[in-house]
């Protein structure tokens, strides 16, 4: 195999991303992520710049040799974007670290290094946050506010949020759906996630109403506006579906701005409230890991206050102690 001396470390990475576009099955987004860190990371090389083109991640410019002493310059670089990124969130640095981390292991699998240089460097620890997520109420008056609203393009706004909120989808995956994908006489619908990996999503009765009132004049169920319908619509973009839903929490008088990942953690915190078992509620948010439902196990102090009196021995439906 041969040594990184010989190859162009700009290069390796943007052939590290095509394999793990096509071979590790990562959706775009993680791509451009990937894209971006790596990009920011070899900036100092100067050896060009890692763009997505023709279905695949290529070099704009051809780079010079790489640095002689290479363990140590990938060391040098790693310092220098690590002072970069010092005034990230740490979720955000965990994130870009990731990023790297991958693709030293994939260097060092390929032989390209002789040591894991990933495993020296250390990410941030990140607190525990709650997600955001619509109370009951709020979730009920967001999906009123859209049934009672008149205007162009409700119908879809509505089938939009209620696939997030009612399925628990990612945006990505609302608004590449297709379909072929959806099959309304049985209530169910077929979604890639990430990986590439399937799952099979139930639909409510309210979902199946609203997605049956959606024209069907292209394969996406969600297409970019003002697109002729002479052409191959294409489908609406994440950045579109994000405004989407903010309008919609700003229609129903939402105290905080609303954003499509907090209608699915509304989703798993509801369905996990409602008694949802965790590894059913894995399977439905599409989870490798348990461990990425486990943050859903927090309640809000209504549900365990309600839960506790139902419940414990002294709550309010057992006899009083005498």
């Amino acid at each position: 195999m041969s040594s990184t001396r010989e190859q162009n470390l700009t290069g390796l990475a943007a052939k590290y991303l095509n394999y793990q576009e096509y071979v590790r099955t990562s959706s775009k987004h993680t791509s451009k992520s990937y894209a971006n860190d790596l990009n920011q990371f070899l900036a100092p090389l100067r050896t060009g710049t890692i763009i997505y083109q023709q279905s695949r991640w290529v070099v704009t410019k051809d780079g010079n040799e790489a640095p002689k002493n290479v363990n140590l310059s990938i060391l040098e670089l790693v310092r220098k974007v690590q002072t970069q990124w010092s005034s990230l969130l740490p979720a955000s640095r965990n994130r870009k670290y990731a990023s790297l981390k991958g693709f030293f292991k994939w260097m060092h699998a390929q032989g390209y290094i002789k040591e894991d240089i990933g495993s020296q460097i250390t990410c941030p620890k990140v607190p525990n946050k709650i997600p955001h997520f619509l109370s009951l109420d709020e979730a009920i008056a967001l999906i009123d506010s859209l049934r009672k609203a008149e205007y162009a393009g409700r119908d879809q706004d509505l089938a939009l949020i209620l696939l997030l909120y009612g399925a628990g989808l990612r945006i990505s995956e609302a608004c590449g759906l297709k379909w072929s994908q959806v099959d309304l006489s049985e209530r169910t619908l077929v979604v890639k996630g990430k990986g590439g990996k399937e799952r099979k999503v139930a639909l409510v009765q309210l979902l199946v109403r609203a997605l049956q009132k959606l024209p069907r004049h292209a394969d996406y169920i969600f297409i970019k506006s003002g697109e002729s319908r002479s052409k191959k619509p294409s489908a609406l973009d994440t950045r579109t579906a994000y405004e989407i839903v903010r309008r919609a929490g700003v229609r129903a008088d939402l105290l905080k701005p609303l954003h499509p990942h907090a209608l699915r953690h509304s989703f798993a915190t509801h369905m996990l409230s409602s008694g949802t078992d965790l590894r059913v509620l894995q399977e439905l948010l599409g989870h490798e890991s348990l461990i990425a439902t486990q943050k859903y196990l927090h309640l809000s102090m209504e549900s365990l206050s309600r839960t506790m009196e139902d419940n414990h021995p002294l709550g309010r439906n057992k006899k009083e102690l005498k």
